[in-house]
């Protein structure tokens, strides 16, 4: 390993992103403003005052003091009442409203009389957020009905306040919600998303270096600078962007995450360890598929196209084991798939580190699989160079 060497093709990689507007957008616009866009649009990270109508037919004491109750949970906001079902469709069906609740006739006589009293709920499933906090506001609700209705029954039968309360809730289910306890989306999704852009754009403007390399069969010049050193040229032609990203990855976590208050409860040294080693790996695999192309145009449009399937195979938004096994053996080849692991149990959930091992050795083995691909691929294309060179011209 020659540092010399290794110094002067960093300056040529960083001459080259500047003049190229297109590495240059990818590198330093794109991270930047995707993280302005993608933040800004989760900023509150959880939706307030979710709007519901309501179609109250029994128009009663009872009825109005139960709506009241579900209007004053944190979530819900009671903003239309309409006269019937048809018209709350309309209003349903134009989104004006989130859902809709449904107060039958009689309602307030069969709840003195102890009597079931149903009540109808039309749920928007298609904002599935929306839909779970106005059904748990209103289950919620009900269940507290439900119980004072019972310790009024066991009271009437001349049972006493304090074991009517006990028979009236046999069972009390202690909740407690952890390591997100707010249940908001963007505690949940904007790490992911932070993480993502970085990948995607780290890999869509090295690609683009590399195919350039050899679309202006600048590569032959790059070998021979490197005297044909596997470690003197990667670690020239990649040092540049290992560096750049380990800024962003410092500007991530110190200054973003802290902007939108999101979680860092595990150990710093820890989380830029393991995501130095993430963005190696992230850098060989993409040197790698990106020696295969002689387009810039090509390799970009092939990089930016996998940024979605990438990140939904990573299981980050579905079960991991509930995949098909095809796509669970793809993604254990993916870095993303053991980082995102990582990430959550280090700054979401700050587990032990035993925890989280197998992670860690995930992300080595592909580091070291990421290598020897390179490494293989280098001596490819080295001997073609030599061969194209031995050639009488």
């Amino acid at each position: 390993m020659n540092l010399k060497l290794i110094w002067i093709l960093l300056k040529k990689e960083a001459s080259l992103v500047y003049n190229d507007h297109s590495i240059l957008l990818a590198l330093l616009a794109a991270p930047l403003l995707y993280f302005a866009l993608m933040g800004s649009t989760y900023f509150n990270k959880d939706e307030e005052e979710v709007s519901v109508g309501i179609v109250d037919l029994d128009n009663s004491q009872s009825s109005k003091s139960f709506l009241n109750k579900i209007n004053a949970t944190q979530k819900i906001n009671i903003t239309h009442s309409y006269i019937n079902l048809a018209e709350a469709k309309n209003g349903f069906y134009s989104f004006d409203v989130q859902g809709l609740i449904h107060i039958p006739k009689g309602f307030e006589e069969k709840l003195i009389a102890h009597q079931s009293t149903p009540i109808g709920l039309i749920l928007n499933n298609s904002k599935f957020l929306s839909s779970n906090d106005i059904n748990k506001a209103v289950n919620l609700v009900a269940m507290e009905y439900a119980e004072n209705s019972r310790q009024q029954f066991f009271q009437s039968k001349g049972i006493n306040p304090s074991l009517a309360t006990l028979k009236a809730q046999p069972i009390t289910a202690q909740i407690n919600a952890v390591y997100n306890p707010t249940n908001n989306y963007g505690n949940f999704l904007l790490p992911a998303l932070f993480i993502l852009i970085l990948h995607q754009t780290l890999l869509i403007g090295m690609s683009e270096s590399v195919a350039h390399d050899r679309e202006n069969n600048v590569l032959k010049s790059n070998f021979e600078e490197s005297n044909y050193s596997f470690l003197n040229y990667i670690l020239g032609k990649t040092s540049f962007y290992l560096l750049l990203y380990f800024a962003y990855m410092l500007l991530t976590f110190f200054v973003v995450f802290p902007v939108f208050d999101l979680p860092l409860n595990g150990s710093f040294f820890t989380l830029i360890m393991v995501s130095f080693l993430f963005f190696m790996a992230t850098i060989l695999y993409g040197w790698f598929v990106s020696s295969f192309f002689k387009s810039q145009v090509r390799v970009m449009e092939i990089m930016a196209f996998t940024s979605y399937p990438v990140f939904l195979i990573t299981g980050i938004t579905w079960s991991f084991k509930d995949m098909p096994l095809v796509l669970q053996y793809v993604s254990n080849l993916i870095p993303l798939k053991p980082y995102f692991s990582f990430l959550k149990k280090q700054t979401v959930m700050g587990v032990d580190s035993h925890l989280y091992n197998s992670e860690i050795i995930h992300i080595l083995l592909l580091l070291l699989f990421g290598y020897v691909a390179a490494l293989l691929r280098f001596y490819y294309l080295k001997n073609r160079v030599l061969e194209l060179k031995s050639k009488p011209i």
